[in-house]
């Protein structure tokens, strides 16, 4: 009786996008990239990342390679990661490669940014503090930030994701500052304020930028997704600053 057993050929990569919705990558894969039965091209955001991953079990891998090749011509400029390679992978080599440290404050996310970071291992070389500074009370007396900020332009504003994220930067010395602000609801939105809304800090060296994003989804899905958004400006700000 033969008892062999043959080993299925799987080939599998995976790749972090930015800079696109869901909806608007989906109609790019369908305009773009060509539809073999062989090959599965899949999106995902439900992580809080921009997710493709492309998957074969056939041992013929022309349709994937022609593939994947295609895919990183068509979608250069909004690849962030190196196949099968995790934000926070990407984010730790750039701090390495520069010795730098971050530091991070937030609220909505409730240290989700943090988490993420601390998730590679050796984080400790380029982590020193991270804060959860949820309520009013907490931004003022952990941060230092002015009550005047948030009585003027509210607590989630670019303005107190701005001082935030100079606060942070000033108490931990750190050379990237990372603040985050929002409303993730499910209750507590306004007409102003939607859910959804998050404003975001980085004070990086001596810079500072702010934005201000709305996420869909529910609670969870807001979180997620504000904090990859911070980890992928981030990840764009100090690439910019290493081309220099």
């Amino acid at each position: 009786m033969d008892n062999t057993t043959t080993q299925k050929v799987v080939f599998d990569e995976r790749y972090t996008l930015y800079g696109l919705s869901y909806p608007e990558a989906m109609q790019l894969v369908r305009d773009r990239l060509p539809e073999y039965r062989d090959l599965k091209i899949a999106l995902s955001e439900e992580t809080g990342d921009l997710l493709i991953s492309f998957h074969t079990e056939e041992e013929d891998q022309r349709h994937f390679n022609r593939t994947t090749k295609l895919f990183k011509k068509e979608f250069k400029e909004f690849i962030m990661t190196p196949p099968n390679t995790s934000l926070e992978s990407v984010f730790f080599q750039l701090m390495r490669e520069k010795k730098y440290h971050v530091s991070t404050a937030e609220s909505c996310t409730g240290g989700l940014l943090a988490a993420r970071i601390i998730n590679v291992g050796g984080s400790s070389s380029i982590i020193d503090e991270a804060f959860i500074t949820y309520s009013e009370d907490a931004k003022m007396r952990i941060l230092g930030i002015n009550k005047t900020t948030i009585k003027k332009h509210g607590v989630v504003s670019v303005e107190c994701a701005e001082e935030m994220a100079r606060c942070l930067k000033k108490l931990t010395e750190c050379d990237l500052a990372v603040s985050i602000t929002g409303m993730a609801g499910p209750t507590g939105g306004t007409e102003a304020v939607p859910i959804g809304t998050v404003c975001v800090g980085i004070a990086f060296l001596e810079e500072i930028r702010t934005f201000k994003k709305w996420f869909s989804g529910d609670r969870n899905a807001v979180r997620n997704k504000a904090a990859s958004f911070a980890l992928s400006e981030s990840i764009r700000w100090m690439r910019c600053d290493l081309k220099k």
